[in-house]
């Protein structure tokens, strides 16, 4: 697995190095880690650079890259330390874009960011940098949130979409810790809830109809946690299904606030995501006010 690390130095990015700590990653993961100069282009195309000439500049440029270096020695040799292979880059412009960029360039299977950076405002459950990253990525993308031990307690929400499919396989390539329990959710949001928002439908006379159809959601339902199911009991994790009503991402962030996981994991689309759509709804949501961290997982193109 080829991983880009994103780092600012702020707290986020040590959240961001222990997340992958307890990832338990295996020893010939490639692990590119980078931080980004952030370069401010002017009308014209000016920027402070050249405004301040080429002997200037180079010194400038010397000194901000030997700082970006040494803010990224203690995450390279704390990733080092566990086995793993690291390499670092320093990239100039807009962060949301190099890092996408370095990102296609390196054929990362996975970003791994702090959820806010250095500049981000406490009010933002979601940093502007780790914003753009989650939306546009052709890759998964972590969303790093707090420091954790371990990863013993995973949310992974499913529905049936080959987004939610790619999620499962994801975890199983980590692959996770052997003592990680899983715990599957999916939330039916309901084709009956849906009927019932229609002001020409005849309650009375379609009501059996509607628990009929219900009665055959909550099956495909059970029917879809137990294979997911499955897969990770083949694996011999702890696993557990929660079968709930309602709105998916609202249902998705009340589980967690419950079962207080150390990792929420998403596919990036629904059922009902439109191809053309960079991200769903759900994953957005989630990803955004989620007090944990976020693994939002793209199935790959074939």
């Amino acid at each position: 697995m080829k991983i880009l690390f994103a780092a600012d130095g702020s707290m986020y990015s040590e959240m961001a190095v222990n997340m992958l700590q307890a990832l338990e990653l295996r020893p010939q993961t490639e692990i590119t880690v980078t931080t980004v100069v952030p370069e401010h282009t002017f009308l014209g195309g000016l920027t402070l650079q050249r405004l301040r000439g080429k002997a200037v500049k180079e010194q400038i440029r010397k000194a901000h890259e030997e700082g970006a270096l040494q803010m990224l020695h203690g995450f390279v040799e704390t990733l080092r330390e566990i086995g793993l292979e690291v390499e670092t880059v320093v990239a100039w412009g807009s962060p949301a874009e190099q890092i996408l960029e370095l990102a296609r360039d390196t054929r990362a299977d996975l970003i791994v960011i702090g959820a806010k950076g250095l500049d981000n405002s406490p009010r933002f459950p979601l940093g502007s940098v780790a914003q753009k990253v989650m939306k546009y990525a052709d890759t998964s993308v972590l969303l790093a949130r707090e420091k954790r031990k371990g990863i013993r307690r995973v949310l992974l929400a499913t529905d049936g979409s080959k987004h939610s499919d790619a999620a499962a396989r994801f975890l199983l390539d980590l692959p996770l810790p052997k003592k990680s329990k899983v715990f599957l959710v999916t939330s039916l949001e309901s084709h009956v809830a849906a009927l019932l928002k229609m002001p020409t439908l005849d309650l009375e006379t379609n009501w059996k109809i509607l628990l009929e159809l219900q009665a055959a959601e909550e099956q495909a339902a059970k029917k879809l946690t137990a294979k997911t199911e499955g897969l990770f009991r083949g694996k011999n994790y702890y696993t557990e299904t929660m079968v709930l009503r309602g709105e998916p991402a609202h249902e998705i962030l009340m589980a967690a606030k419950t079962l207080n996981p150390d990792l929420v994991v998403v596919g990036a689309k629904g059922l009902t995501g439109i191809e053309t759509f960079l991200l769903g709804s759900v994953a957005q949501r989630v990803a955004r006010f989620s007090r944990y961290s976020v693994l939002i997982v793209r199935a790959r193109k074939r």
